[in-house]
């Protein structure tokens, strides 16, 4: 894993989310998470790359708990780590009237890609050294890796193996509608 990525919001949430809350089925991919947060949280050259119109914190801010055990790790580490970003790490992203991202590779095979993910796409391919995008668990990201490769963004996953499942169980499902 890299000391400089980009990390969707699940990453930590899933992290942050106790233990007799989680499903039986994602126990593995909760413990990774708690594993990647505090290996990441513990490494003096971690560093986080965001976005300069804080749409990525805001998403930290109303999805990460702040009152559970690892919650509280990575909220710590972040509200002190944001004190000292570089400005290098804290990208500007250009959006358009529809909501895209000008630096979204939007085609016909992107163009369903979940819009409240784009940015994290855009910034990847923005930000000069092309940070990787650590992921958890969403399937969906899964479904678009080899194309946003081509564009050079890397997806990282915490858990391949749920993630494969869990594009299987939506393409059974919308088989099956």
């Amino acid at each position: 894993m890299n000391d400089k990525i980009i990390m969707d919001t699940n990453a930590a949430v899933k992290a942050a989310i106790p233990k007799l809350d989680c499903k039986d089925e994602e126990l593995h991919v909760r413990s990774k998470c708690v594993e990647f947060i505090g290996r990441f949280v513990k490494n003096p050259k971690s560093k986080l790359v965001l976005d300069l119109d804080y749409e990525i914190i805001k998403e930290y801010r109303n999805r990460i708990p702040t009152n559970t055990d690892m919650g509280k790790v990575f909220w710590r580490w972040f509200n002190t780590y944001i004190g000292q970003i570089s400005f290098d790490d804290l990208v500007k992203l250009d959006k358009r009237a529809d909501g895209n991202y000008d630096k979204f590779p939007l085609e016909e095979r992107t163009e369903k890609f979940d819009m409240s993910d784009r940015k994290f796409i855009a910034l990847a391919i923005v930000h000069e050294e092309h940070p990787p995008i650590v992921e958890a668990m969403d399937g969906k990201w899964l479904g678009f890796k080899d194309v946003f490769e081509e564009y050079g963004v890397h997806i990282e996953f915490l858990d391949m193996d749920y993630a494969a499942m869990m594009l299987d169980r939506k393409s059974v499902n919308k088989r099956s509608s």
